[in-house]
């Protein structure tokens, strides 16, 4: 099962992952990889649910990238280490791209567009 419908594809990486937080976030499973849900020890009593419910996170995820990168991420440990190695690889801030966006909200005018339109232009080159 796929959570969102447009797959990672690398240069997609921060639409992607605002999707991916939002689909974890609806179904209450975000502390899966912000950190703030932490694997109990071995034999504690909510070990085998956290084991659980962290392998149904993981195929998730998997599930919504490109089939051309997935398997650079099939192997790791847990949901956490999964959204930390995607984002070491994707989330590192690219300079020369961050100019160029500054660059275009800079030279953008509303011109013909309606405001709507506009808005919708400024709003995505800003997020």
């Amino acid at each position: 099962m796929a959570l969102i419908s447009t797959p990672l594809t690398g240069s997609n990486y921060l639409g992607w992952s605002r999707a991916i937080k939002l689909a974890l976030g609806a179904k209450m499973k975000l502390s899966f990889i912000d950190g703030r849900s932490v694997k109990p020890a071995t034999g504690a009593e909510d070990y085998n649910q956290w084991i659980r419910t962290d392998c149904m996170v993981s195929p998730w995820i998997l599930n919504s990238i490109s089939r051309n990168i997935v398997g650079a991420f099939m192997y790791t440990t847990s949901a956490r280490a999964l959204w930390l190695e995607i984002e070491g690889r994707y989330g590192v801030s690219n300079g020369p791209l961050l100019y160029q966006l500054k660059r275009e909200i800079a030279l953008t005018s509303q011109g013909s567009q309606s405001v709507t339109d506009y808005y919708t232009k400024i709003k995505m080159l800003w997020d």
